[in-house]
């Protein structure tokens, strides 16, 4: 976006990218504030330190009172999706006092929301020379940070955004920063450098630059150093567990079989964030080198600098490589328990197959004993058959103890062989022919297999 000028900040700029946002990044209650400000008045040593709870105090002061050699504007929220403490008026007035462009919005509407992966590559510092020689530079720093959470220490991802008007003649410097949670380390840090000595905050352009980058780039280590760990619990899982048996898999090992590919998508974005920061101390390296070119900084402060700034960029450049060996390591894990949930699978199938087999196979057995019950019965069903149209009087019963055979018996021996050979060779007949027919349609679909 194109630079917008101080007379600009009503246009509404702020009103026209509200709809791509998911949440508002400034309070709209002026009672709800947290505003901290600190003025310093070099010429007797004179620090004014408040905390606004009201935007309209606020706005009633930095209008009221004249505007001190050094001036910090700390603008907090809640959390870092809660969004920053202060309303669009109060922060239009700060900026019309000062003449801040409209583009400082850019860096405001990254707040009331969690850090966005579709917004790791913006925030690279931004340098502007205005008329009377001074310089306004402006950032987005994205961090690693750590919380407690049951007694146990996770991590999480945080920005802080920082406006700084830097004048060489050490009168009328503003700093602002945007940030997440109240007692931010930062504040700490500047509560030790007022101690120090606060007129630095006047002449040294990188003092507090300084400060901020030694509170927040340090996380890093231990934030990529927490998700390899992470990975290497799930490393050994996938080492160290038979995913083909079912008792060595539960709810717990389902969901650090998971973790990798989180992580993973949780990894892609630090290298962006990290590239922006490389990019701003970058940045930092040339103003450096074009103040002191024009006599703006001392040989002293500018060796400081010049050494406080080529030792970040080392560690961020090692951090980067970190990352690139993590990203690699979480793709290797996903595709070796790709692997593993694969064989698994595959022997699911075989256990099936098995089961399969068995009862196929106890099919066969239920099918002869039905075979044979069947061919019992075609050799009985002629003479049953036979006897039913005959009936029984073939046979006399009324003599006594004696049994008489009718002498027309041999009708039905006559009758009943025959038509049970008959009976069986039908049945044989038949079934063989189906035999045959399932022959030819198996030689049918071979010879179909091997032309194709």
């Amino acid at each position: 976006m194109s630079a917008i000028s101080a007379s600009d900040i009503d246009g509404g700029y702020y009103e026209y990218v509200l709809p791509y946002l998911r949440y508002p990044p400034l309070i709209t209650q002026p009672e709800k504030s947290e505003i901290r400000l600190i003025d310093y008045a070099s010429g007797n040593a004179k620090k004014h330190d408040e905390l606004f709870t009201r935007s309209e105090s606020f706005e009633s002061y930095i209008s009221t009172n004249t505007k001190p050699d050094a001036r910090i504007v700390s603008i907090c929220s809640r959390n870092s999706i809660n969004p920053l403490q202060i309303t669009e008026q109060a922060l239009c007035r700060l900026m019309k006092l000062y003449e801040i462009e409209a583009d400082f919005f850019d860096i405001v509407v990254s707040f009331g929301d969690k850090p966005r992966n579709s917004d790791a590559g913006l925030g690279e510092m931004k340098v502007k020379q205005r008329p009377d020689g001074s310089y306004d530079m402006q950032y987005l720093l994205t961090y690693a940070d750590e919380y407690k959470v049951n007694g146990s220490t996770k991590w999480t991802i945080r920005q802080i955004g920082v406006f700084h008007r830097y004048k060489p003649s050490g009168s009328g410097n503003l700093w602002v920063f945007l940030h997440a949670k109240p007692s931010a380390k930062l504040l700490q840090q500047v509560e030790t450098r007022f101690a120090d000595g606060p007129s630095l905050l006047g002449h040294d352009w990188f003092s507090l630059h300084s400060l901020i980058l030694s509170s927040y780039l340090v996380n890093w280590r231990w934030g990529i150093r927490n998700i390899g760990d992470q990975l290497e619990s799930s490393a050994d899982i996938a080492l160290t567990r038979d995913l083909s048996k079912s008792e060595d898999i539960d709810q717990n090992v389902l969901l650090e079989l998971l973790k990798p590919q989180h992580l993973g998508d949780t990894i892609l974005p630090l290298s962006s964030w990290m590239g922006v920061a490389l990019a701003t101390i970058s940045k930092m390296q040339e103003i450096n080198a074009l103040l002191y070119f024009k006599g703006l900084t001392t040989e002293k402060a500018y060796d400081r600098a010049a050494g406080d700034l080529a030792s970040y960029q080392v560690n961020l450049e090692g951090h980067l490589r970190s990352v690139g060996v993590l990203e690699r390591k979480a793709q290797g894990i996903s595709e070796l328990l790709a692997v593993a949930l694969s064989q698994r699978n595959q022997a699911v199938i075989i256990d099936i197959n098995q089961s399969m087999l068995k009862l196929t196979d106890e099919g066969f057995d239920d099918n002869a004993t039905v075979k044979v019950v069947t061919l019992v019965t075609l050799i009985y069903l002629p003479a049953s058959f036979v006897s039913t149209i005959l009936g029984m009087n073939l046979f006399d019963f009324a003599n006594g103890d004696k049994l008489s055979i009718s002498r027309q018996f041999w009708i039905f021996i006559v009758l009943a062989v025959p038509l049970t050979l008959l009976t069986l060779a039908m049945w044989y007949f038949v079934t063989q022919r189906q035999l045959r027919n399932r022959q030819k349609k198996k030689l049918k679909r071979k010879e179909a297999e091997l032309m194709a």
